[in-house]
């Protein structure tokens, strides 16, 4: 026998052990089970590579991440747990009926996403990058101590390179600047531009940076997006930045739609807790980071309303008095998926309607499930996806899930143009915006973080947003999928299989 032989012998072995594996051994659903031996059959040795790089079986978190965390959770375990004990009497207080019907949500958020409830925020909302950008800019240009960023996506381009000027600038008035992207999410993004803040004094790392020694991270990426301005103000959601997201790329035909979030608040402390979590798990420079949390210019006790008349806003202005819960989630946490659970939740405590607007939309079994009995129980479940899609192999993926919920009364709308927003919409009262999308990606596989809002005044704000994208947006009919060729369908069923890698 050969050397040649020798090696390949070896590895149908590795492939047929690790198909004995996932029969028997394999704790996921048998759905993702059978993805995986779909894939080693058709693929063998490189699937057993897939499996290793892709699975999320894997992933080993750090003690950087562990010790963070565990810091991290203890500065808000008293609150959470005073709260836990005085909850029965603030849901039957009488202050607010919110509250009083979902109570459980909190609870449910408080316990298992280690997050306090938090009112007296102040919200505002944007649905283009144009908006947010402008209004994001302004308000880092009146910065006085301190500007902590962090997103999945800085693209090298003219919306990227205005923002690292101004925060070059800030730098060098002596405002610490923090910049944490995701390597592989920013993978084409040069070193070289971030040039200028560095040598203006900003501090710039990348979460989890890829390696051929430890190539594990590819698949657990940091999609969050947070921007926490002088501890007294906060900005996430689905915007990352570039040109793409303030439609001022050419090379899209189509539309860009969005939404994103600018809190000041309490809940102002929950965004700069993630954000030192993530920035100590990636830099060693700053080792002694950890260690001041909590301080002053991190957390300031009057984290109120920055009084900054001249930051332009959208005319529908702001919502006060919120309160919000923000959750985290991602695959440090295995076996709890937070931000999923929070959302099957909600689903099922509707009473009248169910709003939502996704980009990618391959939602698990547990979550089509609870969309399922929402809409054969007579609740009104309507879904906006793109009309136009981004990444092409998503879309086909989708489109199984769409026809299959719509034999069960789920209302489908295809946005004209593409919307990367991530909302759900509950009654028009409590609502979730944040990271996350519909996809077994963002559920078990990115770090994420989605805001609870606890409003009737917000939620009914959420919903006209989705009534207007509606309107901006076409029903899918069953001769849509009717009318599709054999070819077609089976394209779409194809992707399907590989729906909970995507």
């Amino acid at each position: 026998m050969t050397v040649y032989h020798a090696i390949l012998l070896a590895g149908y072995a590795l492939n047929a052990l690790m198909i004995i594996f996932l029969l028997f051994f394999e704790e996921n659903n048998s759905v993702h089970r059978f993805t995986w031996i779909l894939l080693l059959g058709f693929l063998p040795l490189v699937g057993v590579l897939c499996y290793i790089l892709f699975s999320g079986n894997f992933f080993t978190r750090t003690k950087r991440m562990l010790r963070a965390n565990q810091k991290a959770n203890n500065h808000f375990a008293k609150t959470i747990e005073t709260q836990e004990r005085n909850l029965e009497t603030i849901m039957q207080s009488g202050r607010s009926e919110v509250l009083e019907d979902y109570g459980s949500l909190i609870r449910m958020n408080m316990r298992y996403g280690r997050s306090p409830l938090l009112s007296k925020n102040s919200v505002r909302l944007f649905r283009t990058g144009e908006e947010k950008f402008q209004a994001l800019f302004a308000e880092i240009q009146r910065a006085k101590e301190s500007v902590h960023l962090s997103y999945f996506i800085i693209n090298n381009d003219e919306t990227g390179k205005e923002l690292i000027r101004i925060l070059a600038v800030k730098a060098s008035e002596g405002v610490t600047v923090r910049f944490l992207y995701d390597h592989v999410g920013s993978l084409f993004t040069s070193r070289k531009l971030f040039k200028p803040l560095i040598r203006a004094g900003g501090k710039v790392s990348r979460f989890f940076p890829l390696s051929l020694i430890n190539p594990f991270s590819i698949n657990y990426r940091n999609h969050r997006k947070i921007v926490v301005i002088d501890g007294m103000c906060g900005y996430f959601g689905g915007m990352n930045v570039g040109d793409e997201y303030a439609n001022r790329n050419n090379a899209r035909n189509y539309f860009w739609r969005d939404l994103h979030v600018r809190i000041t608040g309490p809940a102002v402390r929950m965004l700069q807790k993630q954000f030192l979590v993530d920035w100590y798990t990636s830099t060693i420079d700053e080792s002694s980071l950890l260690e001041k949390l909590p301080i002053e210019s991190f957390f300031p006790e009057s984290a109120g309303h920055l009084i900054n008349e001249e930051v332009p806003f959208p005319p529908d202005g702001e919502t006060r008095n919120v309160a919000m819960q923000v959750v985290t989630a991602g695959p440090d946490d295995n076996r709890n998926d937070e931000i999923r659970d929070a959302m099957i939740h909600m689903i099922t405590r509707a009473k009248k309607s169910v709003y939502i607007e996704s980009p990618y939309f391959t939602p698990d079994e547990s979550f089509r499930m609870a969309l399922k009995i929402a809409a054969l129980s007579g609740i009104d479940v309507q879904i906006i996806v793109p009309g136009q899609w981004d990444k092409w192999y998503c879309r086909l993926a989708a489109m199984p899930y769409v026809s299959e919920l719509m034999s069960y009364g789920v209302r489908f709308w295809f946005y004209n143009g593409f919307i990367h927003s991530k909302m759900l919409v509950i009654d028009n009262i409590i609502s979730t915006i944040g990271s996350t999308n519909m996809d077994t990606r963002s559920f078990s596989l990115h770090f994420e973080l989605n805001a609870f809002f606890y409003s009737d005044e917000f939620g009914q704000r959420c919903g006209r947003i989705f009534m207007e994208n509606r309107a901006e947006s076409r029903e899918v009919t069953e001769d849509f999928f009717r009318s599709a060729s054999i070819f077609r369908k089976g394209l779409w069923n194809f992707f399907k299989l590989f729906a909970p890698l995507m």
